[in-house]
């Protein structure tokens, strides 16, 4: 599940670059802070569109909910029982 974290680095890296004039290395902090959840910032926050900021706050989401549990909970809609509980009549007395 690591890939699905690396994917959505490098895609949100992407789409920030288009929306934002700023440089790689200062959109790549900015979006792996926000998919790590720290709290640092380079300030360009501030200058970033609305879209920007959803994107941000999503990432921040995803990263605190984690890629593992987002993917199992997609990944998994019902479990089949691999067991069953034994049915018997126990005598008392």
């Amino acid at each position: 599940m690591g890939l699905l974290g690396i994917i959505l680095v490098t895609l949100s890296t992407w789409l920030l670059l288009i929306m934002t004039p700023h440089g790689l290395d200062q959109v790549l902090f900015e979006v792996i802070s926000a998919f790590a959840t720290n709290g640092l910032s380079t300030g360009i926050t501030a200058d970033t569109s609305l879209a920007g900021h959803v994107l941000l706050s999503v990432l921040m989401y995803i990263g605190r909910i984690g890629p593992l549990t987002l993917g199992s909970a997609l990944a998994l809609k019902q479990r089949t029982r691999r067991y069953e509980l034994p049915e018997e009549q126990v005598i008392l007395g």
